[in-house]
């Protein structure tokens, strides 16, 4: 059974910019929906009905909240975290429908929305193709020969959260991320690599990947919440690289800031 919570009316759900882990999804009553603008405060953009699903994105990633969401009259709401997602799934996955609807609607949403944006850029063919080439990883071992890549934790604390002594990747993209607090599978997650953090955290549930840009080997930030480190160059959405190459031989590689203690050496040697 899903977990519910009642609001009265008025009552903050949650605030932009705070961290969130659930989703909610509306039983009774309506939302408010807030965004800061400038100096105007908090300035409304919809509200939101019963059935409508909210504050999903927290089950996919560790960004803080985007919006402001109140209770504009009393209101019941489902409550869903991570773990109840992934337990959920297996005993009962026909009770996921509304909230894997979300998820589906909002890609869709992100897509129309760089539709549009390239259309109103004029942007060309050749320059889409290249966009989405930057964005995926897709395999061709017959014309790109995966490169032998050793990935090693270089130091103590890295091998307590649980990275092997060596991995060697059959395929790419390799995904690496932290792993959920609790037992059992995480559905939400698709890592090779997962990792054992404590709050707060350095590594974000999906961080980063090893991947094939053409004929170049690359490391990519998965939109993590700290970033990534390679060879000294930071990468993620607070730095100007989401991807950088990783050089022949030893690379070194840090998941999260300047101060994280997850740490590993990358080695490439030609296939």
């Amino acid at each position: 059974m899903l977990r519910e919570k009642s609001f009265s009316k008025g009552e903050l759900i949650f605030r932009e910019g705070e961290e969130g882990s659930e989703a909610f999804r509306i039983l009774e009553g309506r939302i408010e929906i807030s965004i800061q603008v400038g100096g105007q405060g908090d300035v409304p953009i919809g509200h939101l009905l019963p059935g409508d699903i909210f504050g999903e994105m927290a089950l996919l990633d560790d960004k803080p909240r985007s919006a402001t969401a109140r209770a504009i009259e009393p209101t019941r709401l489902h409550v869903m975290n991570i773990e109840e997602f992934n337990d959920l799934f297996l005993r009962d996955p026909s009770a996921l429908s509304p909230f894997l609807s979300s998820f589906f609607e909002r890609l869709r949403n992100t897509n129309d929305l760089l539709r549009r944006e390239l259309e109103l850029r004029h942007t060309t063919p050749t320059e889409v193709h290249q966009l989405l080439e930057a964005g995926t990883s897709l395999d061709h071992p017959a014309i790109h020969p995966i490169p032998k890549i050793t990935i090693t934790p270089s130091n103590a604390q890295t091998r307590k959260a649980g990275a092997p002594d060596q991995v060697i990747p059959d395929r790419l993209p390799f995904r690496i991320g932290r792993r959920q607090s609790g037992e059992g599978a995480d559905i939400l997650s698709a890592n090779d690599l997962s990792l054992r953090d404590n709050y707060p955290y350095q590594i974000s549930r999906n961080h980063c990947s090893i991947e094939r840009s053409g004929s170049e080997l690359i490391v990519r930030d998965r939109g993590s919440t700290l970033g990534t480190i390679l060879n000294g160059q930071a990468m993620g959405t607070e730095s100007e690289h989401m991807a950088l190459p990783l050089q022949p031989g030893a690379n070194k590689l840090v998941l999260g800031g300047e101060d994280s203690t997850f740490h590993f050496n990358v080695q490439v040697e030609p296939a």
